[in-house]
């Protein structure tokens, strides 16, 4: 299965508050977490739609890709310990 797809099926959408997401993924509440999208300092980039008062809003293909990334360094760290 696509990490997009199960992310989507997870959340039902594929964009999604930051809100919504930022304890379980980045472990960080969502007031540091929006401080820190408005550094831009997030590993994905996030977004408001129609209003300047809406919700920060990550799609979930870019979450994907971050949660990808992250499996992969991982693996490969792991592999050269244990390979």
């Amino acid at each position: 299965m696509n990490t997009t797809f199960l992310l989507m099926a997870e959340f039902g959408s594929c964009q999604v508050p930051l809100d919504d997401i930022c304890q379980k993924y980045l472990n960080m509440n969502p007031r540091i977490a929006e401080r820190r999208a408005a550094e831009q300092a997030l590993p994905f980039p996030c977004y408001r739609a129609g209003s300047k008062k809406g919700p920060l809003l990550v799609d979930m293909n870019d979450l994907a890709n971050y949660l990808d990334d992250q499996r992969n360094s991982a693996r490969k760290d792991w592999e050269a310990v244990n390979k």
